[in-house]
């Protein structure tokens, strides 16, 4: 899949998320891109990033009161 797939399976999977639930899945996120370093393969770095953005923007949803 490229990341517009992946960013439309994470879109429809944080939709209903809380802002905490976004908060732990970022960090989540950042620490498995961490983690792996330099030795990611370039497909699953693509995925891990779809679903970061897909937070970022369910977070940004939340900031401004559009709760669904």
């Amino acid at each position: 899949m490229n990341y517009s797939n992946h960013h439309a399976v994470f879109t429809n999977k944080v939709k209903q998320y809380t802002a905490a639930q976004c908060d732990f899945a970022l960090k989540d996120c950042h620490n498995t891109l961490q983690v792996l370093g330099d030795v990611a393969d370039e497909d699953y770095l693509v995925k891990v990033w779809a679903e970061i953005d897909a937070l970022r923007e369910r977070q940004l949803k939340l900031s401004r009161g559009r709760h669904v």
